[in-house]
Formats: structure tokens, C-alpha cells, sequence
């Protein structure tokens, strides 16, 4: 089994995944949207976590190729979009009228 592909494979839907859940939320979600806006961005998380436990195991077995570097630069972006977004709201907040 190829750790790297399945690494790559999973850190891409991690972000999908990511993405979607903050695309189709309401600015209130309830019911059901909110019940499936919780499994998509937990289980988006949890294969992220997968998928940088894969890239481990990659390098564990010296797997060749640059596919098993996919899944920390994917999850590295996702964490700096957070952290971008999360300046900008502080910003927002500080700022003046």
C-alpha cells in the first residue's frame, strides 16, 4: 500500500471538505444542515489527522517520490487560511469606525 498517494489523496479531501462546510453554511444553521455541517468539518479534520499519520508512515518506510509531501503542504495552507482569517477578524475588530 502507497501511504504517500493515500496521504495526498486524504489531505485533499480534508480541505474539501473544509471548504464546502463553510460554503454551504447558513449564518444559523439548525436540524439536519447542522447535524451534516458537523459530520463534514469534524470528519474533515479527523482525515486530516489520517493523512499526516500516513505521511509518517511514508517516511517510516522511505517511500520515493514527492506525493508524500502533499498532505503537510495541503494541511499547512489550510492552517494558514485559518490564521489569516483569523488576523483579519482581529483587525476588523480593533479598527476603528
Amino acid at each position: 500500500m502507497k501511504y504517500g498517494k493515500w496521504s495526498a489523496i486524504l489531505s485533499i479531501i480534508c480541505g474539501l471538505g473544509l471548504l464546502l462546510s463553510y460554503v454551504v453554511a447558513s449564518d444559523t444553521p439548525a436540524g439536519l444542515e447542522y447535524f451534516y455541517l458537523t459530520i463534514l468539518f469534524f470528519g474533515s479534520i479527523l482525515l486530516g489527522i489520517v493523512s499526516l499519520i500516513f505521511t509518517v508512515i511514508a517516511y517510516v518506510n522511505k517511500e520515493k517520490g514527492f506525493i508524500k509531501n502533499v498532505a503537510p503542504i495541503v494541511i499547512c495552507f489550510i492552517l494558514l487560511l485559518y490564521l489569516l482569517a483569523f488576523i483579519l477578524m482581529i483587525i476588523g475588530l480593533t479598527s476603528g469606525p
